[in-house]
């Protein structure tokens, strides 16, 4: 994009005001002045006292999108809400979509690794221990991604014992997420898997076979085999091939 094309996105595409706050709100004056962070469209950002870690070498205008209105269908929240009062730690381009809700505690960690990841729009994503989210993941629209329980529970059938509200989240790289999927605390999803429609993932699945399908809730491997095509001149000539029209939902 040429440097005047940048200037009239920046200025008529973008929320320029907080656009130009969350910058150097969070970020080192070196990559604030470039403006990694674009912000659209409604926002709120609500106790952003932690901080945003760009770890790249290449940071670059609109690296990372926040409410785009872009790819995924509309939902009934419009405004995306975030706060950050722990770490949020990302290593390449990113978008997330209309309606995404972020909350990142004190003294927790979310680290996405990007390359092109996007989140769909109406995200939740809560994270009070750690979230690890790998390159190149895909999500579709209405997701849950949870780290902790937020209430306790005794396990009478245990000697009352209370287990922890909190348990680390890993998903690897090359993740493909239907909509209206959850992901609860403890879940680990290794890379090149395909997560259902309306899924429930609630364990570790890091010992399945590559390329494998995961649906139901709670979630079990269906079958293996299955691999989303992510190369964009392919899916371009599958579409020829079949006659399909991809438009913007």
């Amino acid at each position: 994009m040429s440097h005047i094309k940048l200037f009239f996105h920046i200025l008529f595409k973008t929320n320029l005001i907080k656009t130009i706050w969350l910058n150097f709100k969070m970020l080192p004056f070196r990559q604030a002045i470039r403006l990694p962070l674009y912000v659209y469209g409604r926002a709120e950002f609500r106790r952003m006292t932690g901080k945003i870690i760009l770890d790249t070498d290449n940071i670059y205008s609109g690296m990372v999108k926040i409410g785009k209105r872009d790819y995924y269908i509309a939902t009934a929240v419009q405004k995306c809400i975030w706060t950050i009062s722990g770490t949020m730690i990302i290593h390449g381009p990113i978008k997330f979509m209309q309606g995404s809700y972020v909350l990142v505690a004190d003294n927790a960690i979310l680290e996405i690794g990007g390359r092109d990841g996007i989140f769909g729009t109406n995200l939740r994503m809560f994270c009070f221990d750690r979230i690890t989210i790998g390159r190149n993941v895909r999500m579709a629209w209405d997701i849950q991604i949870m780290d902790s329980s937020f209430h306790y529970i005794e396990l009478t059938h245990k000697g009352n014992q209370v287990p922890p509200l909190t348990k680390p989240i890993t998903l690897g790289d090359n993740i493909w997420v239907g909509n209206r999927v959850t992901i609860s605390k403890g879940s680990v999803v290794p890379t090149q898997t395909i997560i259902a429609s309306n899924s429930l993932i609630n364990k570790d699945f890091s010992n399945i076979e590559p390329d494998s399908l995961l649906a139901g809730a709670p979630a079990s491997v269906k079958a293996t085999g299955f691999h989303r095509i992510f190369d964009v001149q392919r899916e371009k000539e599958l579409d020829m091939q079949y006659g399909y029209t991809r438009a913007h939902l």
